[in-house]
C-alpha cells in the first residue's frame, strides 16, 4: 500500500466517523426529545444528510449518497440504538 493509499483510507475513516457522529447525536437527541419537539433530531439528521454538504461528506466517507442509503441511515436513527457510547469522564480530565 502506498502513502497515497493510506492517506485516502484515513480520509474515509474520519469521513466514516462524520457520518456515524451524526446519526448517533440524533439518536441520542431523539431519546431526550420532549413530546413538543418529538422528532425534531430525525427531521434535523434528514435536512443535513439531504443537504449538499451532507452528501459532500457521505461521499467523502466512500459511501454513495443516493435516496435509499440516506432513507436507510435515518431509518437506522429511528430505531434508537446507538452504535456507540459516550466516553465517561475520568478523573483528573
Amino acid at each position: 500500500m502506498t502513502d497515497r493509499d493510506e492517506q485516502s483510507a484515513r480520509m474515509k475513516a474520519m469521513w466514516s466517523a462524520v457520518v456515524l457522529t451524526s446519526i448517533n447525536d440524533a439518536i441520542r437527541h431523539t431519546a431526550t426529545e420532549s413530546k413538543k419537539y418529538r422528532g425534531r433530531a430525525l427531521k434535523t439528521l434528514t435536512l443535513w444528510l439531504n443537504s449538499r454538504d451532507g452528501r459532500e461528506v457521505i461521499s467523502l466517507a466512500g459511501i454513495n449518497p443516493d435516496k435509499r442509503v440516506t432513507e436507510g441511515m435515518i431509518a437506522f436513527a429511528a430505531n434508537g440504538v446507538p452504535t456507540t457510547q459516550p466516553r465517561k469522564k475520568e478523573d483528573g480530565l
